[in-house]
């Protein structure tokens, strides 16, 4: 985390667990407007009404207002500043579509605030000449905003509802003036002012637990929790619908239905401008049930539902249930700070992953590191059961790495590009992929090595625009992803395009280096690199490696009678040649001019003789034509094989001993392998 997004967070800690109920709106206010002055450096921060209609009238918040104190001069004009910005009919028409607006130097941010009752917006300016204003920056301004905004909401509700001792007074007047008869009167009273208390102290407790969750789902749990303990409740149910996340649904008990079968008694609905609640009465065997449901709209992503179910022979009339409304505010807020707190957090997660991969793969150049970086970050910030990039390979797509439970490995296995599977959606469509329940969408996970496949994605590789492959997890677990997820893994497929692009491109340079220009086997370097990492592995392992040295009989004298372009034809008919005779694990290398060296692993001298003689043959019974000259290829053969502590320079040069041998011989022949050649 950086030392600017540290100090925002540290910021909203603070502002979470002010006592918002305690004191003046406006001191309150003020506090969290300095709070977040300093967290973000600005020079000035206020909030104004842009206006609100509510119940015919036109309401006006004041405008609160903070400066540095370095700025006293130029604060004293704020107040013009904030006039003439709702004069600027440009500004409040983005505001009022909920669009950003920033001045034309960059130094004034203004963000809407549009939060049930209160329409308006926070706006900060710093004088410094070009800021840029981050993304967690901005997140953090518009909490700070709809908190205030929360502030002001709930400071006015409470008002409405002042003052409880004048409730307490009026029942006692009520009974010592008509006797016993109005002892019922007095009992509901004192029931409602039992739920008023509980509802206020349930507001500042549940407030408070639930900013420390971590998680819109911890925090959804602790309001379940906290809200099923006090008096009366019978059962509660807090839900959460989210349009690009999983939905989220806490309750209390086994079952939620309230416990009646004689029906519905009384139902009752009002209309708030911001929450909306419902208060229905049920009976069940003479014992009373209230329900009660309100609704909340955190933001345009997400919406959620209260409902809590009361027993008790009291009535809730609408003042107390009008508490619930309050409630709800200080709900709304909790919900919107820790659902935003969250997703910064996630977004720190997979930016410092994403950076940390970076980093290491612009280090190293090696695929499988590449690979292997990829998926560690990755499991940092998405909770994945196995995951895998897969390259195409022709009509297939290969594994080429990943992480796999109970240390399975899948690397190297191919899958056929079927219609309708997912890999074919990912690259066909060239889009991403998120499946929430993959064995319904995707027959292929239902197969008993894929049965644990519940939810998967998927995202293209792509490079110059034509896709190279997917990176894919899953999970063991249906609705495991949200669109959140995706985000994340699209971000490390453009990574690893970039990251697996260079590693190719390094492995074709690296290839070059150590390749022949003219036959396309190794040459002198490529020999060296890989014919001693052989021999290191014969002296550990104590294994067999021959080698084979031979060059071309007479190849001067072709030269000099049809040019040296028939020379160079030559060389590379017979790399053909012997190439189709070796096995893919020898090392066959040109050593320079018309010589070549051939190394063969786990193989004794005798069988290195045989190998040799393969390929003397070969060579002299293929008939080779150029412009129209028609002759065979005939070469000299020296052969050796590796003795404990042996150097390749020492293996070769026994090897070129006994290819003079052959030469002297008069050629196409194979010599050595004697105990002292």
């Amino acid at each position: 985390m950086s030392i600017r997004s540290g100090k925002l967070m540290s910021s909203l800690e603070k502002i979470s667990s002010l006592p918002i109920l305690e004191g003046e709106g406006m001191d309150m206010a003020m506090e969290i407007l300095a709070l977040a002055g300093r967290a973000i450096s600005a020079d000035c921060l206020y909030i104004y009404r842009i206006g609100n209609i509510e119940r015919g009238h036109k309401n006006g918040f004041p405008v609160v207002k903070w400066a540095s104190p370095s700025l006293s001069e130029i604060y004293s004009g704020l107040g013009k500043t904030c006039e003439s910005m709702e004069e600027d009919s440009t500004i409040l028409s983005g505001l009022e579509k909920g669009e950003i607006v920033f001045s034309q130097s960059g130094s004034r941010v203004s963000i809407p605030v549009m939060k049930d009752r209160f329409r308006g917006a926070i706006c900060c300016e710093d004088y410094s000449e070009n800021r840029i204003w981050s993304d967690d920056e901005i997140a953090f301004l518009r909490i700070v905003g709809h908190s205030i905004a929360s502030l002001f909401i709930v400071h006015s509700l409470i008002k409405r509802n002042e003052p409880l001792e004048e409730d307490i007074e009026k029942p006692k007047q009520v009974l010592s003036a008509k006797g016993s008869e109005n002892s019922q009167a007095l009992k509901k009273m004192e029931y409602q002012l039992i739920v008023r208390d509980s509802v206020m102290a349930m507001i500042n407790e549940i407030s408070m637990l639930s900013l420390k969750a971590k998680t819109l789902e911890e925090a959804a749990g602790i309001i379940i929790t906290e809200v099923s303990e006090k008096p009366g409740v019978y059962r509660c149910r807090l839900s959460i619908s989210r349009k690009r996340n999983t939905d989220i649904e806490v309750s209390s008990g086994e079952g939620f239905d309230v416990p009646f079968n004689e029906g519905q008694i009384e139902d009752r609905a009002v209309e708030l401008s911001g929450p909306g609640y419902l208060l229905s009465r049920h009976l069940k065997d003479g014992a009373a049930y209230r329900r009660l449901c309100i609704s909340m709209e955190l933001d345009s992503d997400s919406t959620g539902m209260l409902e809590v179910i009361f027993d008790g022979s009291g009535e809730l009339d609408g003042s107390v249930s009008y508490l619930f409304g309050v409630a709800s505010h200080f709900l709304k807020l909790a919900l919107y700070r820790v659902k935003y707190l969250s997703e910064i957090e996630r977004t720190r997660k997979v930016s410092q992953s994403l950076r940390r991969a970076t980093e290491i793969i612009t280090k190293s150049l090696r695929m499988e590191r590449t690979i292997k970086v990829i998926v560690e970050e990755l499991g940092k910030v998405i909770p994945f059961y196995s995951a895998s990039l897969e390259l195409l390979d022709g009509d297939e797509l290969v594994i080429v790495g990943g992480k796999w439970p109970d240390q399975l490995d899948f690397t190297g296995r191919h899958f056929t590009i079927e219609e309708n599977s997912p890999g074919y959606d990912v690259l066909h469509r060239s889009e991403a992929i998120l499946s929430k329940q993959a064995q319904k969408d995707y027959p292929q996970f239902n197969i008993p090595d894929f049965h644990f496949i519940k939810s998967w994605m998927g995202v293209p590789l792509i490079i110059k625009e034509k896709p190279i492959g997917i990176i894919a997890v899953d999970s063991d677990r249906e609705n495991a992803f949200d669109g959140l997820h995706l985000e994340a893994l699209r971000a490390f497929a453009n990574i690893a395009s970039i990251g697996i692009n260079n590693s190719r491109l390094h492995e074709e340079v690296e290839q070059q280096a150590i390749r022949d220009y003219l036959t396309g086997i190794y040459n002198r370097r490529g020999l060296f690199e890989l014919g001693e990492g052989e021999l290191k592995k014969a002296k550990r392992y104590h294994t067999d490696t021959g080698l084979i040295m031979f060059d071309i009989d007479n190849f001067k004298k072709l030269n000099d009678r049809h040019g040296h372009l028939a020379g160079d034809f030559v060389l590379k008919v017979a790399t053909k040649i012997c190439g189709a005779e070796l096995r893919s694990a020898d090392i066959f290398a040109r050593y320079g001019g018309d010589e070549f060296v051939v190394i063969l692993p786990m193989t004794d001298l005798a069988k290195t003789r045989e190998a040799a003689k393969r390929l003397c043959n070969a060579l002299c019974s293929s008939a080779v034509e150029y412009n129209e000259t028609r002759f065979n290829i005939r070469a000299s053969f020296g052969v050796t094989s590796y003795r404990y502590d042996d150097t390749l320079e020492g293996m070769i040069k026994r090897a070129d001993r006994s290819l003079y041998i052959s030469k002297n011989a008069g050629g196409n022949r194979v010599s050595g392998g004697e105990i002292n050649d």
